[in-house]
């Protein structure tokens, strides 16, 4: 076990190796790329990671990993520019910062909702990265007890999140789920490799990618909206304010919310491949629950925001807490930034503290840095990012079709994958003008294939014995909390449909 002493050691000599001009140059750097590929649709942080690795061999393992981190960090916000501004989950995680966020643009406040995804973000990122340097041992011992059946609970828990996203209208809302759910089985079985609902279409064998049916349910309808717009002369974005929003002002009123947020995002990335997407709902979920005036989220509530962007980047440290101490990268990102210690000859493991202390310190002090530094960039770079909304409507239609078109294509460099872009920005369209919620459907899509995958390794293991996935006490809390998550929407729905009534009968009066 490690003393104060030589902690305090460790953490100088992380700062030290770490304080140099190509180093700070280089998180910095990174720090800006991220952002700058968050924003764009259909490229992400992993994408930018992935090739960047491979420069790393020629940079000292500090300077390359603090590159790697500011990458990282960067990214994960990035994605919450266009989701604000534009309605685009710049990734796959910010999809749920559109809920509050582009709705606030709409009513002129995208100042105060970049504000709130920067500070919220930065919360986030911080408190998951003091997590990592503080309680990693214990927690990875947590996130080693999870198989295949907590997996299944876990992406339970979050698919039962559709009925708090739908309190608006239950019933369209659970047919959205199911439909997303739907979508994610179509392609090859996971055990048996049989063909599900392809129609002889050779493209359909490996479904279909998460992030093309995002952006194409999410954008295309927007850059549909604005060309209708454009041609019969309405401005569909109201003016926007110029007084840039006050720093951190939201943190007095919600930081309850900051700081829940960041421990959900942290908790979640612990757990190896559960992913932002988990972590946003539930925190957005959380958030709700807890609100006073549950009824104005996804209306432009900047509490939606704080809690979605928070969890997402409270994902980060925790993600390097079984990656630093395992060797099991728990993000798909850090499972790309695991190339970087392997390019330097860098065992991964709890040798790693022991043997190279002052790298594994510098990169935790990158993580720590290159939040400041994103916070900098994304707090005075505001202004700028705002000023595309003046770009005009059937120029910004035509730049958002664009960037769909090569985000969908870069991520498999497939024209079908173009071709189900436009399908589901139909579709999206189509459930926008018929009032379906979106959320319930990429909730159905993201975690359909946890909940099948896990669903089948646990009865494979346990050789078909469906009360192996009752057999933990981790399985247990998610049964529990999936039950009040669901009956308690249900109640809340029941109760507000009540009350509407009530008031409808006495205005009729």
């Amino acid at each position: 076990m490690m003393d104060a002493g030589d902690f305090l050691n460790n953490l100088a000599l992380g700062l030290l190796a770490l304080l140099n001009v190509k180093a700070i140059a280089l998180m910095v750097f990174g720090t800006a790329i991220g952002i700058a590929v968050g924003a764009i649709p259909g490229l992400s942080g992993t994408m930018a990671v992935a090739v960047l690795v491979p420069v790393t061999f020629v940079l000292e393992p500090v300077a390359g990993l603090a590159m790697l981190a500011g990458i990282y960090n960067g990214a994960i916000y990035g994605g919450a520019i266009t989701a604000i501004l534009m309605r685009i989950p710049g990734t796959p995680a910010a999809v749920v910062t559109i809920f509050d966020g582009y709705e606030m643009t709409r009513q002129g406040k995208s100042a105060v909702a970049l504000e709130a995804a920067i500070s919220s973000s930065t919360v986030g990122g911080i408190i998951s990265v003091l997590v990592l340097l503080l309680v990693a041992p214990p927690l990875v011992k947590i996130a080693l007890m999870f198989g295949p059946a907590e997996y299944f609970w876990v992406a339970m828990f979050g698919l039962s999140i559709v009925a708090s996203l739908s309190s608006n209208s239950m019933i369209k809302g659970l047919i959205a789920g199911a439909g997303g759910v739907f979508i994610s089985v179509i392609g090859l079985d996971p055990q048996t490799a049989f063909a599900r609902f392809t129609f002889d279409v050779p493209e359909l064998l490996s479904g279909f990618d998460v992030i093309t049916v995002m952006i194409g349910l999410f954008a295309l309808p927007q850059a549909f909206t604005l060309l209708g717009a454009a041609s019969g002369g309405d401005k569909e974005i109201v003016k926007q304010s110029t007084k840039r929003a006050p720093m951190f002002g939201q943190f007095r009123k919600f930081w309850k919310t900051y700081i829940r947020s960041a421990i959900v995002g942290t908790i979640v990335g612990i757990i190896p491949a559960a992913g932002g997407n988990i972590a946003s709902f539930v925190s957005y979920d959380l958030a709700k629950r807890r609100s006073k005036n549950p009824e104005t989220f996804g209306t432009g509530e900047v509490e939606g925001v704080i809690a979605s962007e928070g969890a997402n980047n409270g994902i980060t440290g925790g993600s390097f807490v079984p990656l630093l101490t395992l060797g099991i990268p728990g993000s798909t990102t850090t499972a790309a930034i695991m190339g970087a210690f392997m390019v330097h000859g860098l065992d991964l493991g709890p040798q790693l503290f022991t043997d190279n202390p002052e790298v594994v310190y510098a990169l935790i002090w990158a993580l720590f840095l290159t939040n400041i530094v994103m916070f900098l960039m994304g707090y005075f770079g505001a202004t700028a990012f705002i000023r595309i909304l003046r770009v005009p409507d059937s120029l910004m239609a035509a730049g958002i079709i664009v960037f769909c078109v090569i985000g969908a294509f870069v991520m498999r460099s497939n024209i079908f994958d173009i071709y189900m872009l436009f399908a589901f920005g139909v579709l999206g369209y189509i459930m926008e003008k018929m009032a379906f919620p979106l959320a319930p459907l990429v909730l159905g899509v993201v975690l359909g294939p946890l909940i099948e995958t896990n669903l089948l390794r646990a009865l494979t293991i346990s050789h078909g014995n469906f009360f192996a996935l009752f057999n933990s006490v981790i399985s247990w809390i998610f049964v529990v909390l999936t039950l009040l998550s669901f009956f308690g929407a249900l109640k809340r729905s029941a109760i507000s449909n009540i009350w509407q009534d009530r008031f409808r009968k006495r205005n009729e009066a």
